[in-house]
């Protein structure tokens, strides 16, 4: 049985193209990124960069994997408004590491440092 789904009804807005910059973390990064280009809702459309180490949290379980140089193979998420109206990501994706395994789950915040770049794609979500 899956978890229950909510639906919102909007449209989507403006794009962003952003490069974010070494040793940030990978969720306070998107977050600022959102924040710097006024984008309270926001979805991830693509990314393309690595990170020097990562942790992933899949169910209860916490992967750690050590680098340098993590590939981003895939990155999806989105931001929303926390309490105080400031962008909160949550970002899932998958990531291979040196010897070509491949790990998912969702990025831990905090512990995702960027490797050289990350270009990442965000569309603004404007809720009805």
């Amino acid at each position: 049985m899956s978890e229950a789904a909510t639906f919102e009804e909007g449209k989507l807005g403006r794009i962003a193209v952003v490069r974010l910059r070494p040793n940030e973390d990978l969720v306070g990064a998107v977050e600022a990124a959102c924040g710097e280009h006024g984008l309270s809702h926001a979805v991830v459309r693509s990314a393309v960069g690595s990170l020097v180490d990562a942790v992933l949290e899949a169910g209860d379980r916490v992967i750690q994997v050590p680098g340098p140089g993590i590939e981003i193979l895939t990155l999806a998420g989105e931001v929303r408004p926390d309490a105080g109206g400031r962008p909160r990501a949550e970002l899932r994706g998958t990531i291979a590491d040196g010897k070509a395994q491949v790990y998912g789950g969702r990025f831990r915040r905090g512990a995702n440092p960027i490797c050289i770049t990350l270009e990442l794609v965000l569309q603004e979500w404007l809720p009805a």
